[in-house]
């Protein structure tokens, strides 16, 4: 790699940099904790699902501990409470439902792998041919180590994430519109 390379990636960096300061001095008066919707969000009076899933998405960058704000026209005012409650409330519903099945579903997994566990190690005691063999215990033992790590991965990965967004709806649902 020669200088002139090196100097020219000094320089994008620095023209780079440069265009953040100035978005930034544009763009600083618009708060981070404020929303803003416009009447093409809205048709015949109701909220667009399509901005109702953009207004989740921007919420999600907001902190708990703020005090979220949606600013709309005043033409929109009257039903868009009523039409964020109804389609917030779907969605909660969801939520709460894929909650329990994914609970079900850790649980089933976790018992499963358990149970190939348990038969496994019955097997590899009272079954000297069975204990001779090494592809098929060490297949069943992945196995079931897959069923536990997916029992895992749901409870406490996923898990997470469904509350997280459980949360920014209900924050969402909170906000003060303006």
């Amino acid at each position: 790699m020669d200088f002139h390379t090196k100097k020219m990636k000094r320089e994008q960096k620095r023209q780079y940099i440069e265009l953040e300061k100035r978005l930034e001095q544009q763009h600083r008066p618009l708060r981070e904790n404020q929303l803003e919707l416009t009447a093409s969000d809205f048709k015949g009076g109701e909220l667009k699902p399509s901005a109702f899933a953009r207004l989740k998405e921007e919420c999600w960058y907001i902190p708990y501990e703020e005090q979220v704000e949606i600013k709309l026209p005043a033409t929109n005012i009257e039903r868009f409470k009523e039409c964020l409650d109804f389609l917030a409330s779907r969605e909660l519903s969801k939520l709460k439902k894929d909650r329990k099945e994914a609970f079900i579903h850790a649980l089933v997994f976790f018992f499963v792998g358990i149970a190939i566990l348990g038969v496994l190690s019955l097997c590899l005691l009272f079954w000297e041919a069975f204990a001779e063999t090494t592809f098929l215990p060490e297949l069943l033992t992945i196995i079931s180590w897959a069923f536990v790590w997916a029992s895992v991965t749901i409870l406490f990965i996923d898990w997470k994430k469904r509350r997280d967004q459980r949360f920014t709806l209900l924050q969402l649902l909170s906000a003060t519109i303006i």
